[in-house]
């Protein structure tokens, strides 16, 4: 190996190295901005929640609306699932309500005809769980560029 090529493949590792570390400040900061969303999201949820309560009364919620260890069984109406494009990246999968099968709607354990703070938290507790599959997927990301950068410095200091 001559001069010249050692100091190409010097300059190349250097260049990716460096794409790498701009990928890393990207996911970072998009990571970040997820995790901010998540909190935001869920602190709105939290406050339509306690909007509700303060509206319908404090005894309009009883404690025999809410499911116990002797209620019917029934199955969550979201799954977090693998891609099946990908294979890494995470989603939510959102099933249909079907009350012969098992998947009831919470919202209805309350009243037919839930209060729209109700219905708005249950939306931003939604888009929370969706949240936080995105957040998922860019710390996977993440950390595939970090063992990148980990296994390219490696290789160069062995040059």
């Amino acid at each position: 190996m001559t001069a010249d090529n050692c100091e190409t493949d010097r300059n190349g590792a250097a260049e990716l190295l460096d794409s790498l570390y701009l990928d890393m400040f990207h996911l970072i900061e998009a990571h970040t901005n997820c995790r901010v969303d998540i909190e935001r999201t869920n602190s709105n949820g939290a406050i339509l929640l306690a909007r509700t309560k303060f509206q319908q009364g404090g005894n309009s919620i009883g404690t025999a609306q809410i499911p116990t260890e002797n209620s019917a069984e029934f199955n969550a109406l979201c799954r977090v699932v693998k891609d099946s494009d990908t294979g890494n990246d995470v989603t939510v999968e959102r099933l249909a309500v079907d009350k012969e099968n098992g998947y009831v709607e919470p919202l209805h354990w309350f009243s037919v005809l839930p209060p729209m703070s109700l219905r708005n938290a249950a939306d931003k507790f939604k888009k929370s769980i969706e949240l936080v599959a995105e957040s998922t997927n860019l710390q996977r990301e993440l950390n595939a560029v970090l063992n990148g950068i980990d296994r390219l410095r490696r290789c160069a200091a062995l040059k």
